[in-house]
């Protein structure tokens, strides 16, 4: 890995821990006149923020997301946001929030609505509002990644926008903001860190710098999950967040696979969410890669690496299985199979062609066709 050139880009200022968040009027721009706030669906996290805003001399406007975001509800915030000029958006929500709020800014920062055509576009920064984003779950690290998922009623797969112009400026990671997550949501979006940080370090575009973030953050994201589901505290949480900002700087300097390109498909068209889909695609997603013949000794050993740090958290309890007990744990959790969101047996085929040519299925470690996703979808059917 280390004889080929790579490079690194690290561009959002970071302030991580407890209580950062109290400190958000000192991160905001200097006579800022107007403030947008984009929140989740729940007050609860959200709520010691706006009380600090609420001081400052300045008129803050909320954004509620309620939903996944798509082209058409950040179009309609755009719209209820009226034509006077914004200084800062701050986002304070889980992966939906802050997905909604870089999109938000740039439809902003530009002037109009979003379109179906900036989907293909490469959006290069020079953007005037500053992004600041406080993450109230732990897993996607969307705080550092320059891209923004979205859905559109033009299509049933869910798509990016990409480029410096979706960057946060800064990201202020508080643990405390993520205690009062719903059991589900941690559920899911703990998953979703464990799946980047997975897929980060055995993607074939992994470097010497992610793999470096992912070493240590694969078995910590694996425990952290375990512990903040099973034993929720700020520890836990301080310990899920870090692992998750990880996977976010990872996966922004180097690939994912296989389980990410077919969540993006999945979850475009039947709507579910995208931390409960990684967590289901784990496990046959990594005895795909493993199987591979294509698989070179540097990626076979990745894989194994990441295997053995799942059964040392869960203890296998089919020996010959060393991802049986992550299984059995994930399916006691309540996670779903892919046939609660409405998937068949029927629908694989077609599924795992589109799987196929999803941007992150083109970085898996080992190159899967059409008849491997199959058996994935297969097995997590």
């Amino acid at each position: 890995m280390m004889s080929a050139p790579f490079s690194f880009a690290c561009p959002t200022k970071v302030h991580f821990g407890v209580g950062t968040h109290r400190d958000i009027l000192d991160f905001l721009p200097q006579n800022a006149a107007r403030v947008v706030v984009v929140k989740g669906a729940s007050d609860g996290a959200s709520a010691p923020l706006r009380a600090i805003l609420d001081t400052g001399e300045f008129t803050v406007d909320i954004v509620t997301c309620r939903v996944e975001p798509t082209v058409e509800t950040v179009n309609d915030a755009l719209g209820q946001l009226g034509s006077q000029p914004v200084d800062c958006v701050v986002v304070c929500g889980g992966g939906s929030a802050i997905d909604t709020g870089k999109a938000l800014t740039l439809a902003l920062d530009r002037g109009r609505a979003l379109s179906d055509a900036d989907f293909g576009q490469f959006h290069a920064h020079g953007r005037a509002i500053t992004l600041i984003v406080l993450p109230t779950t732990a897993g996607t690290g969307a705080e550092v990644t320059s891209n923004a998922v979205l859905g559109s009623a033009q299509t049933t797969a869910k798509v990016s926008l990409r480029g410096p112009a979706l960057q946060p400026d800064i990201a202020i990671v508080d643990p405390s903001l993520m205690l009062s997550a719903p059991r589900k949501v941690a559920l899911f979006s703990g998953l979703d860190a464990v799946v980047q940080n997975i897929e980060a370090h055995t993607s074939s575009a992994a470097t010497p710098f992610s793999c470096a973030l992912t070493t240590p953050a694969v078995g910590a994201s694996i425990a952290a999950v375990r512990q903040v589901m099973e034993a929720p505290d700020e520890d836990a949480w301080t310990r899920l967040a870090w692992s998750s900002l990880s996977s976010g700087l990872a996966l922004a300097n180097g690939g994912l696979g296989v389980a990410h390109g077919l969540a993006s498909v999945l979850g475009g068209a039947y709507q579910a969410p995208h931390g409960a889909l990684c967590g289901r695609l784990l496990a046959p997603t990594l005895r795909a890669n493993l199987a591979s013949e294509e698989a070179s000794t540097d990626i076979q050993g990745r894989i194994r690496f990441c295997i053995d740090a799942i059964a040392q958290v869960f203890a296998p309890v089919d020996v010959s299985d060393p991802l049986s007990g992550f299984e059995q744990w994930v399916q006691i959790q309540g996670l779903p199979r892919l046939a609660h969101w409405g998937v068949m047996a029927n629908d694989i085929p077609a599924l795992a062609q589109a799987g196929v040519q999803a941007s992150s299925s083109k970085k898996n470690a080992v190159p899967l066709g059409p008849a491997d996703l199959a058996q994935i979808l297969e097995a997590a059917l």
